[in-house]
C-alpha cells in the first residue's frame, strides 16, 4: 500500500494544533505509541475510526484507490470520494481564511474604537477651554 497513513495523521495533528498528549488520550494510547503511529503505513481500524472522529474526517477514504478496496468500488465513487478530499481540504483553507480576516476585522474594530474614544477626548477638552 502507497497509503501512509500515519503521515497524514499527524499532518492532521499539526493542522489542528493539537497536543500531542490529547491526542493520545483520545485514541488511547501513549504518546510514545502515537509518535509510533506517525511514522506507520497502517493503523488498527479501531483507532483509525478514533482519529476520523477527531479530525472529523473519514480517513478510510484515503484507501480507496489502493487495493483491494480499489476493485471493490467502482470508477465513479472513487473519483467522487477524490472530490470529496479535494473539497474538504478547500474548506479547510477557507475556514483559515475565515479566521484571519476575522482577526483582521476585530482588530480593526479595536482601532476605530481607539480613535473615537481619543476625538471625544480631543471634543471634552476644547470644550472646556
Amino acid at each position: 500500500m502507497s497509503v501512509e497513513i500515519g503521515k497524514i495523521i499527524h499532518g492532521f495533528v499539526q493542522e489542528k494544533g493539537l497536543k500531542a498528549k490529547f491526542v493520545a488520550e483520545f485514541v488511547n494510547v501513549s504518546e510514545s505509541t502515537l509518535f509510533g503511529i506517525y511514522k506507520r503505513k497502517s493503523v488498527d481500524i479501531d483507532k483509525l475510526i478514533l482519529f476520523s472522529k477527531l479530525f472529523d474526517r473519514n480517513l478510510f477514504l484515503y484507501y480507496l484507490n489502493e487495493e483491494p478496496l480499489k476493485g471493490m468500488f467502482s470508477k465513479d465513487f472513487v473519483i467522487l470520494q477524490n472530490r470529496i478530499i479535494e473539497l474538504e481540504n478547500e474548506i479547510g483553507a477557507y475556514k483559515e481564511k475565515v479566521n484571519y480576516l476575522t482577526e483582521i476585522t476585530e482588530a480593526q474594530k479595536k482601532v476605530i474604537q481607539l480613535h473615537e474614544g481619543n476625538a471625544s477626548h480631543k471634543k471634552k477638552h476644547k470644550g472646556e477651554n
